[in-house]
């Protein structure tokens, strides 16, 4: 009776630690997403439907219009990976007239903090074709500038990549738009930070601006295209 008692507290225990093992985790939930939640919303709700790598509205183009071909796919968002795998097929080639941009921004723009007597940028920017305009942020209502002004980077190697680079004569306005529409690609880089010097300004002339801006124009503007597909900032267009 003793021995009939322990055997069948012995298999109470080992249920007991089986049924707390799936209850923590989760097994009956994850058995029921694999089974009964479809791949596609799996994978739309780990990559996102138009955010991230906006897999689901890339698999929804490829089911709606059923590509015989590539789509170049662009996506503005730097810290995922490449999501042209999710449509892409190997037996197609890449047609570059028919496009995909993926969490497409209104405005591109670079914003630079002041570094001793430069100006820097932590941010980057991609897929521009070249500089807008310019904007200061001053302490007062506005100064004059007279100076070069250069907008570069550095290679590894510490050699400038000079993007932009002109005199600078001007009584500027705190916030003021100052065109420059300058067309440059050097400007695009997913790593390197980006410098701003006025090389003629002296000490506090240089502490009187806060900060500068620089907007972009856009390597694919919407106005050039046709929009075929749009949900929020994803976009399918064609030439």
């Amino acid at each position: 009776m003793a021995k009939k008692f322990k055997k069948n507290f012995g298999v109470l225990i080992i249920g007991f630690l089986i049924l707390s093992f799936i209850h923590n985790h989760n097994i009956f939930r994850k058995l029921y997403n694999i089974f009964v939640t479809n791949y596609e919303s799996r994978l739309t709700k780990k990559q996102g439907y138009c955010s991230r790598e906006s897999v689901g509205f890339l698999r929804m183009l490829k089911k709606k219009y059923k590509f015989n071909f590539n789509p170049l796919v662009v996506n503005y968002e730097d810290s995922v990976p490449d999501s042209g795998w999710s449509i892409y097929d190997n037996h197609n080639k890449i047609d570059g007239r028919h496009k995909i941009l993926l969490n497409y921004p209104k405005n591109l723009s670079l914003h630079f903090k002041p570094l001793n007597k430069i100006f820097y940028s932590k941010g980057t920017v991609k897929h521009s074709s070249g500089i807008s305009n310019i904007i200061f942020n001053l302490k007062d209502n506005h100064i004059r500038i007279d100076s070069k002004i250069k907008i570069y980077r550095k290679a590894f190697d510490k050699k400038e990549i000079i993007i932009y680079k002109n005199n600078f004569h001007q009584l500027v306005k705190n916030n003021q738009i100052i065109p420059i529409e300058y067309k440059t690609k050097k400007i695009n880089s997913l790593f390197k930070p980006t410098f701003i010097e006025l090389s003629d300004l002296s000490e506090d002339q240089t502490g009187k601006i806060n900060s500068i801006i620089i907007n972009l124009n856009h390597e694919f503007n919407l106005k050039d295209f046709t929009i075929i597909e749009k949900f929020n900032n994803c976009y399918y267009i064609n030439d």
